[in-house]
């Protein structure tokens, strides 16, 4: 069990607060009258809008804990070859996060002129700041000891020591993480309720798979002629092949659907499973979600859809060239991506936006690199 200090951006991060630091700032006014747009001549009626504040909830600020536990089995198969099966685990407790403490209440009816034609209301705009909790303040970021997390997995290796010149080593690994926030200082979705946030985190990967093994080659390493002996014979290929699947992805709403003054995260609604046809232009199916009822919050859970995962070959051929006793040449051959599989990265995961669902990075495609090193 590990028990961390309060770190200092947690306290630093009010050093701007008002009215020690803050720099209101007006944007196309005159100078000679800061209240008027001098490109549409309109006035003000607030010339500076609140400032924003972010603070510390010290009655929920305990320190952050981790708990790590663990349990594993080592088996020799054989003088070469070894196996290990075990459990791993983590808990972690009072992390911090950010929520929103002023935003506008859920009764207020003005929410629906807040977020304006977004979420269907034609009338005149409204502004926030006149109806937030705290009055006279924007939003209020209040860092708190909230978030927690819990991360569970089967984890085995097998390991084969040069054995016919093979030598290999693999790992597999199934787990799940879970938590409300994923990274530090994360803000919740809902001010209201942490639970809306709580799901698959970032960081969560269900398989990996993941193989690193030298072989030497039994080729003319015992032919007779000096030339092809030292040419042909001697080679070496090694590599590393990793199987994964990938992390979660977080289907967030193009506009503010709740009028809440911000510091939120809208969601869509999930109206039916989710089915990857796993294409460049729909890697998860688009029609599984679907626009929510004004002001409210999405029924789409955090992290719901799959990310892509990777498909990776990193292979290399090399030869050692030994002269003397101190003088040694080596030639490699490597390859990065060996057989250059397409491997998807980012994907487009807001709702309302053109191209929704659709792949819009990859990863490196092939790399070839010759080298050589010489040793004295």
């Amino acid at each position: 069990m590990f028990y961390e200090r309060i770190q200092g951006n947690d306290v630093y991060n009010m050093g701007p607060n008002p009215p020690f630091s803050y720099d209101p700032s007006a944007n196309n006014v005159y100078f000679s009258t800061p209240s008027v747009n001098y490109t549409t001549g309109l006035a003000a009626a607030n010339p500076v809008f609140p400032g924003n504040l972010t603070t510390l909830g010290y009655g929920d600020y305990k320190l952050p804990t981790s708990m790590q536990y663990s349990l594993q089995v080592q088996r020799e198969l054989t003088r070469s070859a070894i196996l290990t099966v075990g459990y791993v685990g983590s808990g972690n407790y009072h992390q911090p996060d950010v929520r929103n403490i002023n935003t506008v209440p859920l009764s207020d009816p003005n929410r629906l002129a807040i977020c304006g034609g977004n979420c269907g209301y034609t009338g005149n705009a409204y502004n926030a700041n006149l109806d937030r909790i705290f009055p006279g303040f924007g939003n209020i970021t209040q860092t708190e000891a909230t978030g927690n997390s819990s991360y569970n997995s089967l984890q085995v290796s097998f390991t084969w020591q040069n054995r016919h010149g093979l030598s290999l080593q693999g790992a597999y690994t199934y787990s799940h993480e879970i938590d409300n926030v994923s990274a530090d200082l994360n803000g919740l979705s809902n001010p209201f309720d942490r639970s809306y946030d709580r799901s698959s985190g970032d960081f969560d990967r269900r398989h990996i798979a993941i193989f690193s093994y030298t072989y030497e080659l039994p080729f003319f390493r015992s032919a007779q002629s000096g030339l092809v002996k030292t040419l042909l014979g001697g080679w070496d290929v090694s590599g590393i092949t990793m199987f994964e699947t990938g992390t979660p992805l977080n289907i967030t709403l193009s506009y503010d659907n709740l009028g809440l003054g911000g510091g939120t995260t809208s969601r869509p609604n999930t109206v039916s499973s989710v089915s990857y046809p796993g294409s460049v232009n729909e890697w998860f199916s688009p029609s599984s979600f679907a626009n929510p009822a004004a002001l409210q919050f999405g029924t789409a859970g955090r992290n719901s859809v799959a990310g892509p995962g990777r498909d990776n070959w990193n292979l290399s051929l090399f030869k050692a060239f030994q002269f003397s006793e101190r003088a040694r040449f080596e030639l490699r051959f490597e390859t990065y991506n060996t057989f250059n599989h397409t491997q998807f990265n980012g994907v487009n995961t807001t709702y309302g936006n053109g191209g929704f669902g659709a792949v819009n990075s990859t990863f490196d495609p092939r790399t070839l690199q010759l080298g050589a090193k010489f040793q004295f």
